[in-house]
């Protein structure tokens, strides 16, 4: 399965909820790129993170 590019924190979710279903309970964050890191960082942190919790 693949994992979406962009900023769309539902499609994130939506990808990462079908490895939770199979079991499981860690999911590693990867940003490649120059000077990406920071700000995809800083999302994962404020956006993407609270919206994976629940799951």
């Amino acid at each position: 399965m693949a994992f979406p590019c962009g900023d769309d924190v539902g499609r994130f979710v939506d990808a990462v909820r079908a490895y939770v279903d199979a079991g499981f309970t860690e999911v590693a964050l990867v940003q490649i790129g120059g000077g990406h890191q920071e700000p995809f960082l800083e999302w994962a942190r404020t956006e993407l993170l609270p919206a994976l919790r629940p799951l």
